[in-house]
């Protein structure tokens, strides 16, 4: 009889401290946990956002700083034209020249767009740099068949 009174009495006052502790202690963690998923949700946004600029960014100095139009002979050697405006900061612009050149010359050369990583001086020989693998090629052959 004492034992079941023990037992009983252990049992109210576990349900009123488990009463206390959740109306005043683990509404507020809950609600403090809350702020931190928002927080969380945020912090996920502004890492999303940084990475990006971060790619964009290594792109954008990845790409060349000046194009070059190379002229190739029929025969396949490199040549310099002289009077030729062959550097150039825009690709667009550079692709317009070497179309134009194309338009000029078509049978004597063939124009070819590159990428650069500094700009060339046609004096200086010695001054090996690495092109673009990815050059695009003027030249209209298929055009010419039909």
């Amino acid at each position: 009889m004492i034992f079941n009174l023990i037992i009983s009495m252990f049992v109210m006052l576990f349900g009123l401290v488990y009463k206390w502790l959740e109306q005043n202690v683990i509404t507020y963690i809950l609600n403090f946990v809350k702020g931190f998923e928002q927080a969380l949700v945020m912090l996920t946004v502004i890492t999303f956002l940084l990475i990006t600029i971060y790619i964009i960014i290594k792109h954008v100095k990845r790409m060349p700083k000046s194009y070059v139009i190379e002229i190739v002979d029929v025969f396949g050697n490199k040549v310099f034209v002289e009077g030729m405006r062959y550097i150039f900061s825009r690709y667009d612009v550079a692709k317009s020249y070497a179309e134009y050149y194309y338009g000029l010359y078509g049978k004597q050369y063939k124009f070819r767009v590159s990428g650069r990583n500094r700009i060339l001086d046609p004096l200086n020989k010695g001054l090996s740099v690495p092109s673009n693998d990815k050059a695009s090629v003027i030249s209209r052959h298929d055009d010419e068949g039909s």
